[in-house]
């Protein structure tokens, strides 16, 4: 619980306590392969930042947006799984395995809302930034669906629960695409949102999207098909208004 208890809601860590025998193993976390969908995100024109604001200024705020964008994963039901200078990984689907097709689903609709979410809050705090006097940026989010294994990994003094695997990669190169690639259509964006074709079909059409196309990740073997996340489809379950799904 301690591993757990700074980067759950309450609710989440309530669920984790009363079912802590279905995946605990000597104290730990046991590794498991798990079917989980993975959210990175990333500020867009954090290095100018960075240059051009005193360490103190700096700390403060990004710790401003990594408390902000915090809750927003814990409200979506999502794991924050690191912090990695301006970026955050989240997982939804985990540290229970899921067992229907039909969780694997929420878990997904969960993160899109959750990349949505982060976008509105970004717009929220890029209004505070201004009113400081202080930058204002954009915000990269990657999201796939897909087979992972998760478990504690590093030694006994220091240890951190984390999903690994390749389809932890794609999530990484999707939020990292426009930055590789100048030619999308998209950097202008403040808010660019890509998922693949697996959150796609998970997500239907609860969302407006845009097929980028398929492309080809460094170090995979097949294309990927991407989409971009425009808004709400506000007819369907991914509405704001509505309780994140649980």
């Amino acid at each position: 619980m301690q591993i757990f208890s700074m980067h759950v809601s309450p609710s989440l860590a309530e669920v984790i306590w009363q079912q802590r025998d279905q995946f605990l193993s000597g104290g730990r976390p046991r590794s498991q392969k798990l079917v989980a969908t993975i959210l990175f995100a990333d500020i867009k024109g954090f290095s100018p930042v960075a240059e051009e604001l005193d360490p103190i200024k700096l700390t403060e705020w990004l710790n401003t947006y990594m408390d902000k964008m915090t809750q927003v994963v814990m409200e979506n039901s999502g794991v924050v799984d690191d912090y990695a200078g301006d970026g955050i990984k989240a997982d939804f689907g985990t540290p229970l395995a899921r067992k229907t097709e039909d969780e694997i689903q929420l878990d997904a609709e969960n993160a899109v809302r959750c990349a949505l979410c982060m976008g509105e809050e970004m717009h929220r705090i890029n209004n505070f930034w201004k009113e400081q006097g202080l930058p204002t940026v954009g915000l990269r989010i990657g999201v796939h669906t897909g087979l992972v294994v998760a478990g504690t990994f590093g030694s006994s003094k220091r240890l951190k629960y984390t999903t690994i695997g390749n389809n932890v990669n794609i999530a990484s190169r999707l939020e990292s695409y426009d930055r590789e690639h100048t030619d999308t259509g998209l950097t202008k964006d403040p808010l660019r949102i890509l998922i693949s074709e697996a959150t796609k079909g998970y997500i239907g059409e609860q969302c407006v999207t845009r097929k980028i196309g398929d492309v080809r990740f460094k170090g995979q073997k097949r294309d990927i098909t991407v989409y971009s996340v425009l808004d709400w489809n506000r007819e369907n379950t991914l509405d704001p208004i509505k309780e994140p799904i649980t």
